[in-house]
């Protein structure tokens, strides 16, 4: 309701995403992931939104 207001969370940590970067998860839902947990999304394979 306020995403606007707040900025995303971390689809991984559940934090402010201050640098979001998104990306697909396996299902091809976007997730938003922070600029800390992006080794971790690589790792696990989630797709780069272009």
């Amino acid at each position: 309701m306020f995403s606007w207001l707040f900025g995303k969370k971390c689809a991984i940590c559940h934090k402010k995403a201050d640098e979001p970067r998104h990306y697909f998860d396996e299902q091809g839902k976007a997730i938003v992931v922070c600029y800390t947990c992006v080794t971790y999304a690589e790792r696990r394979a989630f797709r780069v939104r272009k």
